[in-house]
């Protein structure tokens, strides 16, 4: 169908004229990626004020804080999940009786498109000093106060604590500051406040915090010092890194130590008795979100004495290494522990509970009026490009995502794939724009009509979001990124690349803002080009569209089939043949699974692909199946015969069906065979070269063994693959909700 252009744009403008507006009580603004303090900081907020009645939303401004592989913050992610707040999605006008600004490095440049912010009341939280111990600057005050002032008018600034305010006392040119601090609140009943200790089993002491050298001691005397190596006690650290075992060359025996966010906070501060924080020299701490947590928790805190202004009686304050000498201290005092212990609680309550959130907004907006949480009129575009393929693969990894993107974005699929109607049926909007050789025409000729198409497409639609799933980035999707500012770009590329080919497609890896890996089960025998481009990926577990709880048991899947209950089934999954001649393979199956032949008959059910080209010829008692998605169904068979595709491969694992894999070895596709091996290799699978008369049916026969079969079983459920589907699908729900920042510098005068 042609569209007249007037039309179009007619059309176009109609649509995007209607803006209805989103009113909250309380505008939250930043980038909701922070791995710490700012961003829990918010979520407890949030929650106070949403407790007390507020309508709150949060609004997403990406800073250069970070690139595009990372998610929002779980715990911001959550806010919106259970409805204490809204998320404003771009485009979206808002407003508020009072807007926060979280953090004034997030604004040190403008937002691609406009905020549509309106709101009489604008204030600056900030979560950091402008300048560290030395006098080095942390951020570009200059420009972050210009940028506000640009787009918000008038606006106060907060210090979260004493030492942020004082280092404003130390620059040239301060913003206005409020009377009192903006600190952090905590809800000390959410904290375990005792570990139950068995007599004689020693004291654990630690602390948690990311990985960041600036955050924990310069030495490691000071280290050793700080969290003793003792045999009177144990220590326990959560927020390790690899450079931090540059400083500790040789941990201590009594250390325990985990990765930044290994379990829940509350989890780890249970398992402790005292807490120790002592940081680099360099680093100004601005407030100290993790020790609040500690003194929720009822931990004896030590700490430096230049935290004394902030948390006064409720910390033990000396050097680190008088650490040792306090623990022990307080180990033949139990009274002193105790008393300590609940003066910290006690502390916390008074001074950062919850009702401070609801009385520093209160003071400034009046009390709540109870109105029901605010929706947002309009979603997130999320707009999915897929290649053409010779599989479903690109459309199935894409579909995986869409159908776990948040419930404000609204995803449509554009492929090239003559599967589109497997995404129609899954209850997506879907635009077809045919392969060169669907059409039959020059692929320089279809490289102009594709320009042209995409153009419109994008135009139309307007995402926030494009995310290509194909190893090729089409020149002409190449020429319009620029045309797009505002919106977000994402390459999807499997891994397992042959390893000769495409390295000139992986030099455009820097025209998106992020590339996301699909995880490969195979990896560690991955021999292709991206192998050396990890570090530019987000690399995500491997992308199936199923979770394992999704799939029918057997009885629902075989009765659905129509399969004998009792009579062992194999599954063919030979793709679509279209540039792969499965009739050999076929032939070899059907001659070893002819029923006449056996004492107990097997069934054999031929998997038919939606691109086909050419059904295959097959023995009448072979069952076709015509299913989408098949994964949902593989509790039905015994086994399968199937090619190695990205796909099948990890949905078969994953499933635990025990699978013989072979390879479609066209120059065109990924290296299957070495998935195929790598599984034989690991036990996790059977593996042969469809070529190989012999070495096929060797291994088909091997497929029929129950004993060969078990054992493949067990392998597979022992490897627990996970489905990185719903982090991919968090990661692009992040970017489509937040507003990318403009490529125009600004300059502060």
């Amino acid at each position: 169908m042609q569209i007249d252009k007037h039309q179009f744009l007619a059309r176009v403008t109609q649509v995007f004229a209607r803006k209805p507006v989103l009113r909250v009580d309380v505008l939250l603004v930043g980038d909701f990626r922070f791995p710490g303090g700012t961003s829990t900081s918010i979520v407890s907020d949030v929650k106070a004020l949403h407790g007390a009645g507020y309508r709150v939303g949060l609004l997403a401004y990406a800073s250069n804080l970070f690139d595009g592989r990372r998610s929002f913050h779980p715990g911001i992610r959550a806010l919106a999940e259970d409805g204490l707040a809204c998320l404003v999605p771009p485009g979206q006008p808002v407003e508020a009786e009072l807007c926060c600004l979280h953090h004034p490095a997030v604004f040190e440049h403008l937002p691609a498109l406009p905020l549509e912010i309106s709101c009489p009341r604008f204030v600056m939280i900030v979560h950091h000093p402008p300048i560290d111990a030395y006098g080095n600057e942390q951020y570009n005050l200059l420009r972050s106060m210009r940028i506000t002032e640009a787009q918000f008018g008038h606006v106060v600034w907060a210090p979260v604590g004493p030492k942020v305010r004082g280092a404003f006392k130390k620059v040239a040119l301060a913003p206005a500051l409020t009377q009192s601090d903006w600190v952090n609140t905590i809800d000390a009943d959410g904290f375990r406040k005792s570990r139950p200790r068995l007599k004689g089993q020693l004291p654990v002491l630690g602390r948690h915090s990311r990985p960041g050298v600036e955050k924990w001691p310069d030495s490691e005397t000071e280290f050793k010092n700080a969290y003793p190596e003792a045999e009177q006690l144990r220590v326990r650290l959560m927020g390790w890194g690899n450079q931090l075992d540059e400083i500790v060359e040789e941990r201590p025996q009594n250390w325990d130590v985990l990765p930044f966010g290994a379990m829940p906070v509350e989890d780890f501060l249970a398992g402790l008795d005292y807490f120790s924080y002592f940081h680099s020299e360099v680093w100004a701490e601005a407030f100290g979100r993790s020790i609040l947590e500690a003194m929720a928790a009822g931990l004896v805190c030590f700490l430096p004495e230049h935290f004394e202004p902030l948390f006064r009686h409720a910390a033990v304050y000396c050097e680190p290494i008088e650490v040792l000498d306090k623990v022990l201290g307080f180990e033949n005092n139990p009274k002193a522990y105790t008393k300590q212990s609940e003066r910290a609680v006690e502390f916390v309550k008074s001074h950062f509970g919850p009702d401070k959130s609801v009385a520093r907004v209160a003071a400034m907006i009046g009390p709540p009026n109870r109105l029901p949480q605010a929706t947002a009129a309009r979603k997130a575009g999320v707009l999915y490009l897929t290649s053409n393929g010779v599989g479903m693969g690109h459309i199935t990894r894409c579909l995986a995502t869409a159908r776990r993107l948040s419930d404000q974005c609204d995803p449509v699929i554009v492929t090239m794939s003559k599967a589109f109607g497997v995404a129609e049926t899954q209850g997506f909007k879907v635009e077809y724009l045919p392969f060169f050789r669907s059409i039959g025409i020059e692929y320089s000729d279809w490289n102009q009509k594709l320009s042209a198409e995409l153009d419109m497409v994008l135009r139309f639609h307007r995402p926030n979001v494009l995310v290509l799933d194909g190893n090729v980035p089409y020149d002409p999707l190449l020429r319009v990124l620029p045309d797009f500012p505002q919106m977000w770009s994402v390459w999807q590329r499997r891994p397992l690349w042959p390893a000769d080919v495409g390295e000139e497609f992986l030099q455009h890896a820097s025209r998106f803002d992020t590339v996301l890996e699909p995880g490969e089960l195979a990896a560690p025998v991955d021999r292709g080009p991206t192998v050396g481009r990890r570090v530019e990926a987000r690399q995500v577990p491997s992308i199936r569209y199923l979770d394992q709880s999704e799939i029918l048991d057997r009885k629902a899947a075989r009765a659905l089939i129509g399969l004998d209950p009792d009579r062992p089934a194999f599954v063919l999954q030979l793709g679509s043949g279209n540039n792969f001649d499965m009739q050999g393979v076929l032939k070899k199956i059907c001659s070893i699974g002819d029923p006449a032949l056996q004492a107990r008959p097997i069934q054999l059910v031929f998997a038919r692909w939606r691109i086909t080209q050419k059904a295959p010829e097959l023995p009448a008692f072979v069952k076709t199946l015509d299913a989408f998605p098949i994964s949902k169904l593989l509790n039905a068979f015994d086994g399968a015969i199937a090619l190695a595709g990205y796909n099948t491969f990890h949905e078969n694992i994953a499933a635990a069906l025990p699978t013989l894999f072979t390879a479609n070895q066209h120059p065109e596709q990924d290296e299957q065979w070495l998935r195929a091996d790598y599984a034989a290799q690991c036990g996790l699978a059977l593996s042969a070269r469809s070529y190989d008369a012999v070495q096929f049916e060797r291994a088909l026969r091997r497929l029929l063994d129950p004993k060969t079969r078990e054992t493949l079983r067990l392998n597979c459920n022992r490897a627990k693959l996970e489905n990185g589907a719903q982090q991919a699908a968090n990661l692009i729900s992040t970017l489509a909700m937040t507003r990318k920042p403009s490529g125009v510098a600004f300059h502060a005068v």
